[in-house]
């Protein structure tokens, strides 16, 4: 037994990526600790995936039904809050089973004194192994007058108890473009300002276009390239002062929402004590989720990459394990699924485009569009998107894909098994996918793409 009062110590351990690694530490008979300022749940449970999930799909029957979705509400507020609980109370339940296999949970923000010694609420407490586990935070920008408008975050606007007539949302990636759906659909007169030239920057352009026609679709006024420039007060609102293709243009809104993204949450640590390097506001990590410092490790959005549960969940197993085997496991997040639940969904794994061009790769691609397919004449209204896959001209393996379709969540899963299992397009184009569904979609882009491979 080591000289430490815990052999593993958690800071943040109540989201996905803490309470992995919690568990994985307890697995290998460790002392193990977590220190938690918030309520059990994280992000994904108390605040993100989940509660925006329940929202949207309501929504999604409200315009089918055709219904007053302000009047409607009430119940899907109600009916939110009961999902949350219902999962937070799941949560507890665990970290009580944890606890009763020897986990503590101290209550309090952990702050760094040395590089094996914390403080929490005056508690001073040592650790051999070290877990950085704190998760993330909202950005909010330097724009004039935004503070003074109290503008709302994903967090309160899903904690209001009435919706606004009108909603002027910032941001345009995942969270911005869920919200102003929701919003959009529940009759609320819904603007989104971006600043960049696409809708979900970080993908390929085709992806922000199809979003962009989606959301006017449901009535969303959407302005891409802009540069913001002031907010001030407008009757009972607010007045958005901004640059559109270099054009003076103003927008005026009951309410507004920053959604413009995350950052790690790195206040309080105090993590110069401790000599752990932060780079472009993350906590800096290797392959092994250690930090500078070989004794601490982080796991899930502090670290700054992308902020998704199952990426958290997986830096948490490496953490948790690397922690107490001397034999380190490396992360091996290649094939690592994501997506934005609008209507139509968007969803990729592996490498978009513009990322297997800059990893230097030579790759082949091919697309399926939706409106092509025999089942798409078998839907009442237009189907939009489609399909794009990609592959290593060397190897012939797979490297990513993306999907914009109704249940694109769902139906990634198929080039994300075959990536796992080192498939190639033609292994995919053999499967006698159902006809019709809109499924077809993977198995016909693959045989495109394998036809362009040559196998």
């Amino acid at each position: 037994m080591s000289g430490f009062d815990y052999d593993v110590f958690i800071i943040g351990g109540g989201g996905s990526g803490g309470f992995t690694a919690a568990t994985t530490a307890l697995k290998s008979g460790a002392r193990v600790a977590m220190a938690e300022a918030g309520r059990l749940g994280g992000l994904c449970i108390l605040a993100g995936c989940m509660p925006s999930k329940t929202l949207l799909h309501h929504a999604a029957l409200i315009r089918e039904r055709g219904a007053d979705g302000r009047a409607a509400y009430p119940g899907v507020l109600g009916h939110k809050r009961q999902v949350v609980e219902f999962l937070a109370g799941n949560r507890v339940q665990a970290v009580q089973a944890k606890i009763a296999q020897g986990l503590e949970v101290i209550p309090g923000r952990a702050a760094f004194v040395d590089p094996h010694t914390l403080e929490v609420n005056g508690r001073r407490v040592t650790a051999e192994k070290i877990v950085i586990a704190t998760g993330s935070r909202e950005v909010m920008p330097a724009l004039e007058g935004l503070a003074a408008a109290s503008p709302l975050v994903a967090e309160s606007f899903m904690e209001l108890e009435a919706l606004p007539a009108s909603l002027l949302v910032l941001g345009g990636g995942a969270i911005a473009l869920e919200l102003a759906q929701f919003a959009a659909r529940m009759g609320v007169a819904v603007s989104l300002v971006q600043r960049s030239g696409q809708l979900l920057s970080n993908e390929d352009q085709s992806v922000g276009q199809v979003m962009k026609e989606a959301l006017e679709d449901d009535g969303v006024k959407v302005f891409t390239d802009t540069q913001l420039q002031a907010v001030r007060p407008a009757g009972g609102g607010w007045r958005l002062s901004f640059l559109h293709h270099d054009q003076p243009f103003e927008l005026e809104a009951e309410a507004v929402l920053a959604a413009l993204g995350r950052r790690p949450n790195l206040e309080g640590l105090n993590l110069a004590a401790a000599g752990v390097a932060v780079k472009g506001g993350a906590v800096a990590v290797d392959q092994f989720m250690r930090t500078s410092q070989p004794h601490i490790f982080a796991a899930g959005d502090v670290t700054g990459g992308p902020m998704v549960v199952n990426l958290a969940v997986v830096q948490g197993e490496v953490a948790g394990h690397n922690a107490t085997h001397p034999e380190a496991r490396a992360l091996d997040d290649r094939v690592l699924p994501r997506a934005v639940y609008t209507d139509p969904q968007f969803a990729r794994v592996g490498l978009n485009h513009g990322q297997a061009h800059h990893a230097g790769l030579r790759f082949a691609e091919a697309t399926q569009v939706l409106s092509e397919m025999g089942v798409a004449r078998t839907y009442p209204q237009p189907l939009r998107g489609f399909m794009t896959m990609r592959a290593d001209r060397d190897t012939g393996l797979i490297v990513g894909a993306e999907l914009v379709a109704p249940n694109a969540a769902e139906m990634i899963h198929d080039v994300a098994v075959a990536m796992t299992l080192g498939g190639r397009p033609r292994d995919i184009a053999a499967i006698p996918y159902l006809h019709p569904s809109l499924a077809e979609a993977t198995n016909f882009c693959a045989d495109r793409l394998a036809r362009e491979l040559k196998q």
